[in-house]
């Protein structure tokens, strides 16, 4: 019998990669799901690159910018980045899985992080989490080949200038980039052996290019009063009820669905066997980056809240970490299709379930989904008012409202002022207690000068405190979408003679 030849496992990781990447990208392009109001607002975001904003820094803008001017405003453009971004996540999780043992384990590092539960999910939204994965999973192959290349020259320059690039870029993409920082001291202290680089000059070429790269944001975050950072303390919540042992409950059991059942259960397993001792070289080093902000967020939750994805950090190397164990010798296949398989299933059904979508469309699902509708029907319904009044800016109560409308009247409305012979009416965000609270409210906030005289919308169940503001108030229509069991309701007004800004009831204007 002739010999049968093995698929070399880098030909193998890049089928299973590019294979899921081109099926989810089909599913974009056939979905009927609208953007939800966050993918509507980083889309207007692109609109107007800057170096940060005032919830995330640009990375996400610039990613949106890129694949939009490559394809379409269409929703399956402004969301091609993810799917893209994850291939390249799983291609760098091979190269660090074959860094520390072979090209078989770094197969096997690919494909499970491409068929993640989570990974299927966020492929077919855009989030800032995403760029973030494939700029850590980066930084953690060319941090690895760095501290390994000490003797080879050139092999050092070129992985340090991908470490520093790489964590410059992911400190764009989310501040949440830092846990890899305090990942690499948690190694070097845990690791004599790699502690040269502290002595080394050469590595100063890291935190110079990562600086070097981050601080056009800073200056940005320095002349908005940091925002951004603001904005950060405030997701923290620690001004409420502290000690929270059910939170923290809670979020550890989002963590099997992160990362899948059998996957963090071996991710656990092999935290045990690290605090014992027992964790080889590479097991050590991958946990080093795993462990600091599954940790932090953790206690995030207790004290607090935690959402489930504040902890993805955690799961590039954790990947690795279980692809080194599910490639042990002697390791019976069945774990491997039992960690891989089931993810693949889920994976594809819930692809099929998105690109069908609505002429598919499941009871759970339907419940689950239907924030991603209706927007568009509202907009319709908005659209021969604006057509009425084209002289006239325009006045929103609420950021996702002015994100969605913003997108799916793209041809009729713009944010801030309109170039010259643009042709579409200003949008403008009422800020009711002077104080900024999202982009819109710190770079388009209306004060009165933009315009006497607007038609405004309200999605305020009752929005008498802004009405309040203004001399004229005429109703001009009350408009009404349902879709899959959940409404979006607008009021619009035409208004004019502005009195200026709420007062609060301490009688201080804010």
């Amino acid at each position: 019998m002739a010999e049968i030849r093995r698929i070399p496992p880098l030909r193998l990781a890049l089928a299973w990669v590019l294979g899921l990447t081109l099926l989810r990208l089909a599913g974009l392009a056939m979905t009927g799901l609208e953007l939800h109001g966050d993918e509507a607002q980083y889309w207007s975001w692109a609109q107007r690159l800057d170096f940060g904003y005032f919830t995330k820094p640009p990375l996400i803008a610039w990613a949106i910018a890129a694949t939009t001017a490559a394809c379409s405003d269409a929703e399956a453009c402004v969301r091609a980045s993810s799917p893209l971004l994850h291939a390249a996540t799983a291609m760098a999780l091979y190269g660090l899985g074959a860094a520390l043992r072979d090209a078989r384990a770094g197969m096997w590092a690919a494909v499970l992080w491409i068929t993640l539960p989570s990974v299927a999910f966020s492929s077919l939204i855009v989030s800032t989490d995403v760029p973030l994965l494939a700029c850590w999973a980066l930084a953690a192959l060319a941090l690895r080949r760095a501290l390994d290349s000490r003797a080879d020259a050139n092999g050092f320059w070129t992985w340090a200038t991908v470490a520093g690039v790489a964590l410059g870029l992911g400190l764009l993409a989310k501040y949440a980039m830092a846990y890899a920082v305090a990942g690499l001291a948690l190694h070097l202290l845990l690791t004599p052996a790699d502690r040269w680089i502290l002595r080394d000059p050469r590595a100063l070429l890291i935190p110079a290019l990562a600086a070097a790269i981050l601080a056009p944001n800073i200056a940005w975050n320095a002349a908005h009063q940091f925002a951004t950072v603001g904005h950060l303390g405030d997701n923290a919540n620690l001004k409420g009820d502290l000690f929270s042992p059910r939170h923290m409950v809670e979020f550890l059991g989002q963590q099997f669905g992160v990362f899948g059942p059998v996957p963090f259960a071996i991710l656990a397993w092999r935290m045990v066997a690290w605090m014992r001792g027992r964790a080889s070289p590479a097991e050590r080093y991958l946990l080093a980056f795993a462990l600091p902000p599954l940790a932090v967020v953790t206690v995030q939750a207790f004290l607090s809240r935690a959402n489930a994805n504040w902890a993805v950090t955690a799961y590039p190397t954790a990947a690795v970490l279980v692809a080194l164990w599910l490639t042990d010798p002697g390791r019976a296949r069945a774990w491997r299709l039992w960690t891989v398989g089931p993810h693949l299933a889920a994976g594809l059904a819930f692809l099929a379930v998105i690109a069908a979508w609505p002429a598919v469309a499941p009871p759970l699902a339907s419940k689950a989904l239907a924030r991603l509708t209706g927007w568009e029907a509202m907009a319709k319904q908005v659209r021969p008012i604006l057509d009425r009044n084209l002289t006239l800016p325009v006045l929103m109560s609420d950021r996702m409202t002015m994100a969605a409308l913003l997108y799916y009247l793209r041809d009729r409305l713009t944010e801030g002022v309109p170039t010259a012979g643009d042709g579409r009416m200003p949008v403008w965000i009422f800020d009711w207690n002077q104080r900024p609270e999202n982009h819109y409210e710190l770079l388009d906030a209306y004060d009165g000068s933009q315009g006497d005289e607007l038609i405004f919308l309200a999605d305020w169940d009752d929005p008498r405190p802004i009405l309040e503001r203004f001399e004229r108030v005429d109703p001009i229509a009350a408009l009404s979408v349902t879709s899959f069991g959940r409404s979006k309701r607008l009021t619009v007004w035409h208004v004019a003679g502005y009195r200026g800004p709420i007062v609060l009831d301490t009688g201080v204007q804010k």
